[in-house]
């Protein structure tokens, strides 16, 4: 006759009392087995999940190292003329607040900045990118939140008889949106009376 472990135990405690401790302890001697599975598997899950968060965290390193890196530093130089007037092109472009107007190219700049910047009133425009690409005067000129066209510089309405003209590196351009920034670039925006071919 088969005799089940929960009969057996009852049988004890009412008949053997003395002998039930010692049951209970063969019993829990039998379980003991197990333990070693359940730390076994909580060592898995703990390196499992070390491994898990080391990744994540090299993988947010990594992002955070790109996007601090700069791949680009570029100087080019802009004056502005009013009619032969200099203008001062102004610090703090693309750093101060109220001369950072434009924030769509964010992304590309390094350490929360903009990739355009003015650091004294030279008019030496820091170009500092995360990101190998061309940068353009009208992108420069957008962030600062000026204008260049055939009716305005930078503010300046340009008069009957007078013409809004592009130099760069002593040739003419058409167009702000042409003007490819690159290192030690000389770049002029003016308004001059007359026709801008006298500049050519």
């Amino acid at each position: 006759m088969t005799v089940s472990n929960r009969n057996l135990g009852r049988h004890y405690q009412k008949a053997h009392s003395k002998r039930a401790s010692s049951f209970s302890q063969n019993k829990t001697g039998a379980e003991q087995p197990s333990r070693p599975r359940n730390r076994h598997s909580r060592k898995l899950l703990f390196y499992g999940l070390l491994g898990t968060c080391i990744i994540l965290i090299s993988i947010v390193a990594g992002q955070i190292i790109s996007t601090n890196t700069v791949r680009i530093h570029i100087q080019p130089q802009l004056s502005v003329l009013i009619e032969g007037v200099p203008l001062t092109v102004p610090s703090g472009i693309g750093t101060n607040q109220s001369l950072w107007k434009d924030h769509s190219l964010d992304q590309y700049g390094v350490a929360g900045h903009s990739p355009f910047t003015t650091r004294d009133t030279s008019g030496m425009i820091h170009v500092d990118s995360n990101t190998f690409r061309n940068f353009t005067l009208q992108e420069f000129l957008d962030v600062w939140g000026e204008t260049v066209d055939s009716h305005q510089v930078v503010g300046n309405q340009v008069p009957q008889g007078a013409s809004s003209c592009i130099v760069v590196n002593g040739r003419l351009s058409l167009e702000t949106r042409d003007v490819v920034l690159t290192d030690n670039e000389k770049i002029t925006v003016e308004i001059i009376r007359g026709s801008c071919s006298y500049l050519s």
